[in-house]
């Protein structure tokens, strides 16, 4: 490497470097103290002339792709202070001789691939302060060792095959312990009355076995920032002790336990709240106005929603985000949303909510996504969210909504899902004008009428190019089942099924060519698919299943090679199925209920004279194929007759020709009798001798 010999420092960090010179074994950096490669692209072992510049004392390459071990010659760099190959696949043990390196301060080993137990050696790193080392690989016990690290001020080990139980001792001189984050399935074997030597901020202590109940210890950190307890196996806190204690807390996480409590009278003042998958009951709890982020879903809350949302705070609310889905709530939705203008994420989905819903809905101003999703909610859903220009996605599904499609949206709208309600009439052209939208879903309604051609006009459905939003957590019937996406923009949907659509089906729908799922079943369709769905290459899930669509299902649709469900039953399709990769693998229940279809994957073969299958277009021939065939029958015939009749014709006119070609043929036939005869006689000698 051509660098000044005297640097001191090198930092390129997220400088896309792909090239790290791993087989070069001198730098010409000798002064070199610190070096920052974190953050590029290199994708090799750790480079030999790394371990030869003895003056480094702070190394960083992580969020890398190096691999191999971590080699002995590291002992070399006797200056070390500062270590960090965190997110990179180096693999095998973590070397015991590396507690030899007494200076080290920051040793960064997490989110790599090593296996077998974390040594006890690195207990012998007293000036440590801080620690991390995580691998999914790592397995066997924390050593008791880790007590010993007196400056140490951040711990954060992880591991799914770690295991064991952690003893006061494992604690008993980190007394400069600032932050502790374990995320691995182990128990904790303290005395209830246990007073920990330190006074954490932050304790994140994810799939541990704490429970059944809260620990005691942690009551006695009075400097905790922030608490994060999921999935750790808590099924019970001590009431207002613990409602009290956490009241101070910036970041409250205690997701996916088992917690049970009634929450009517709590005041939640934390600002990030994650107290998802519990089984917390009774009424909505109440808010201060410091909370920025809540999330309560997936519990038992039961009741109106009115305590919650009516209720003033005093000053301007801070709320962002909110979650109260999958609970219990009932009633109506209140109208007091002018005191959450300010929300962008609103989720109140599969609850028992009931009645219309509020004008003062239409009052946001940063809402991003809207979910409303499985309740009872009934009436016109006539809210103008046209001037709620952040809003991209809004979930209706599953409730009693009548009237006509809603179309007063932002033109910035991506995802509208409007399934399994009362919406009637035909499907609003308007729709069209919604440029960025990438799934539509207009399942089980009252819709009528023809599909509107003006469909293609949708950019983001036809030849837009894949934008990324937000993550939407969504459920969508695709592929003949149900499933779960986390979508971020990627996934393109049409669903217009069990609906009471007429006409044919305009060819501007199979021009939709960036679509993955189009469900049209269960509609009046009539007429023919047009062969422009060849140009659908992206699609992966078709269901026209249960119209009334005829003729002869188009050959372009084998040319679909993402094709992996289709399901065509139960038309009045005719003709043979298209020869093609796709098609002959999908089950015979794909073509059901057409009796006039023919071909694999189904059990009828197909015969010219069977009436099944027109012969002129069976092996993906078009009209023009069938005339060509036909003009070169015509052709073939008519030449016969000429060349026939021009030599016969010719000798029955002319009785000199007729001679000399009469003559011909005698002289031939009797040349072809001598060479028989002598072939044969000297094959009667040969045959004698031998014997």
């Amino acid at each position: 490497m051509a660098l000044h010999p005297s640097l001191i420092e090198l930092r390129l960090a997220s400088c896309r470097l792909t090239n790290i010179s791993p087989s070069m074994k001198y730098a010409n950096f000798s002064a070199l103290v610190t070096i920052d490669l974190s953050g590029n692209h290199f994708f090799s072992e750790l480079p030999y002339w790394l371990f030869n510049l003895t003056s480094i004392s702070n190394i960083d390459l992580s969020f890398n792709l190096l691999q191999g071990p971590i080699p002995k010659s590291l002992l070399s760099l006797r200056n070390l202070k500062s270590l960090r190959l965190n997110d990179n696949e180096i693999n095998g043990s973590i070397p015991e001789w590396l507690g030899q390196h007494e200076q080290l301060q920051y040793l960064g080993l997490s989110e790599n691939m090593f296996h077998g137990s974390i040594p006890s050696s690195i207990g012998n790193l007293s000036s440590l302060v801080d620690l991390s080392i995580s691998s999914s690989l790592l397995s066997g016990n924390l050593p008791t060792s880790l007590g010993q690290l007196l400056n140490l001020k951040s711990l954060s080990i992880g591991g799914e095959s770690l295991s064991g139980v952690l003893y006061e001792n494992h604690f008993s001189n980190l007394s400069n312990l600032e932050a502790l984050v374990l995320s691995a399935p182990i128990a904790f074997d303290l005395a209830s009355h246990w007073i920990p030597p330190f006074q954490l901020k932050g304790i994140i202590l994810s799939n541990a076995n704490l429970g059944p109940k809260f620990p005691e210890w942690i009551y006695s950190q009075q400097s905790l920032v922030y608490l994060e307890v999921p999935n750790s196996s808590i099924s019970s806190v001590n009431g207002d002790i613990f409602w009290r204690f956490v009241a101070n807390i910036t970041q409250l996480n205690l997701s996916r336990n088992t917690i049970s409590a009634d929450l009517t009278n709590i005041t939640l003042n934390s600002e990030l709240i994650f107290m998802d998958h519990n089984n917390f009951t009774g009424g909505l709890p109440h808010i201060s106005a410091n909370v920025i982020y809540l999330d309560l879903s997936h519990n038992s809350f039961f009741g109106p929603i009115s305590p919650l949302f009516c209720h003033k705070l005093g000053r301007v609310n801070s709320l962002d985000y909110m979650d109260i889905s999958f609970n219990l709530l009932t009633g109506g939705i209140p109208d007091c949303w002018e005191y959450w203008k300010g929300l962008s994420f609103l989720f109140m989905g599969s609850n028992v909510l009931t009645g219309e819903v509020p004008p003062s809905m239409a009052s946001f101003i940063d809402l991003i996504i809207l979910d409303l999703s499985n309740n009872s909610l009934s009436g016109n859903f006539s809210l103008d969210l046209s001037n709620v220009k952040n809003l991209e996605f809004i979930n209706l599904k599953e409730n009693n909504f009548s009237g006509t499609v809603p179309t007063k949206m932002p033109h910035g709208m991506e995802v509208m899902l409007l399934g399994s309600n009362q919406f009637e009439g035909n499907i609003p052209p308007q729709l069209c004008n919604l440029s960025s939208l990438v799934q539509l879903d207009l399942f089980q309604n009252k819709l009528s009428g023809p599909i509107p051609p003006c469909i293609s006009d949708i950019p983001s459905l036809g030849g837009a190019q894949t934008t990324i939003h937000y993550p939407f957590q969504i459920n969508l019937y695709t592929k003949g089942q149900r499933l779960e996406f986390r979508d971020y923009g990627l996934l393109r949907t049409l669903d217009l099924s069990w609906n009471n659509l007429s006409g044919e089906i305009p060819p501007q729908v199979f021009s939709l060519v960036q679509l993955h799922t189009l469900n049209l079943s269960r509609n009046h369709f009539t007429g023919k698919i047009s062969r422009e769905i060849g140009s659908m290459k992206n699609l992966e899930s078709l269901d026209l299943s249960s119209n009334k669509l005829n003729g002869e299902i188009p050959v372009s649709i084998s040319s679909l090679s993402f094709l992996s469900f289709l399901n065509l039953s139960y038309n009045d399709f005719s003709g043979q199925i298209p020869l093609g990769t796709q098609l002959q693998t999908f089950d015979a229940s794909s073509f059901a209920g057409n009796p006039r279809l023919c071909g694999a994957p189904l059990p009828i073969n197909c015969t010219e004279d069977s009436g099944n299958v027109d012969v002129s277009t069976q092996h993906g021939g078009s009209n023009d194929d069938a005339f060509e065939t036909k003009s070169l029958y015509l052709g073939m015939g008519v030449g016969f007759a000429v060349g026939f009749w021009g030599l016969c014709g010719s000798l029955f006119l002319n009785r000199t020709w007729r001679h000399v070609y009469f003559r011909f043929l005698n002289y031939v036939a009797d040349q072809l009798h001598v060479f028989v005869a002598v072939k044969f006689n000297s094959f009667s000698g040969t045959t004698g001798s031998s014997n």
